[in-house]
């Protein structure tokens, strides 16, 4: 029980860099994977509500009385309008480009998305997250074993030609390498 807690605990600080190594202990029997999907869904959409009410209520008023930002905004308003336009798939596509969700969860407060629309694009979002990154390393670790068995193999191979050159080299072998190498007899004239 006590790794569930800190697992959860590392979902909140650190998020998704906490959940694909928990999901691989779940995956390679240490954890049971249903409550770490859980707990990061949870854990996810709870931080995203948090940013977005640090956004509205504790950003909002000091980024909008930022002189720089007021003239920012006047010099580029097709960024804003294209903000407005595009902001629901912003939303939901930050949350797949590393570093990009906080900023953009934060940003989505400050300009007053709706709620709810930011809320369905954050659940979504985050069910794509909590399903893909196990079946992605369920098949990567798949994919590992696949290349170790082939290293196996390869390794198989590889003593049976050192072996088969080896026997072949006592076996006048020799004669018809220098010939095709060097295109002449060898010096001992085999």
């Amino acid at each position: 029980m006590l790794e569930y807690a800190i697992i959860a605990l590392g979902l909140f600080a650190f998020g998704d860099a906490a959940y694909v190594p928990a999901v691989y202990l779940a995956i390679t029997g240490h954890l049971l994977l249903w409550p770490i999907m859980l707990m990061s869904f949870v854990a996810s959409n709870l931080m995203d509500i948090g940013w977005y009410l640090f956004g509205t209520k504790g950003l909002q008023k000091v980024f909008k009385s930022l002189p720089f930002i007021a003239k920012w905004e006047e010099k580029h308003p097709e960024l804003m309008a294209s903000f407005f336009k595009h902001q629901l798939k912003i939303i939901f596509w930050s949350r797949f480009l590393h570093g990009m969700g906080y900023p953009i969860m934060i940003l989505s407060g400050v300009y007053k998305v709706p709620f709810k629309k930011y809320m369905m694009m954050n659940l979504l979002s985050a069910l794509i997250i909590v399903f893909s990154v196990p079946t992605v390393i369920y098949f990567t670790q798949q994919s590992s074993y696949a290349i170790f068995n082939s290293l196996k193999l390869a390794e198989i191979v590889l003593v049976v030609a050192v072996i088969l050159i080896f026997a072949l080299s006592r076996f006048k072998i020799r004669k018809v390498a220098t010939k095709i190498l060097l295109g002449k007899k060898d010096e001992k004239g085999l």
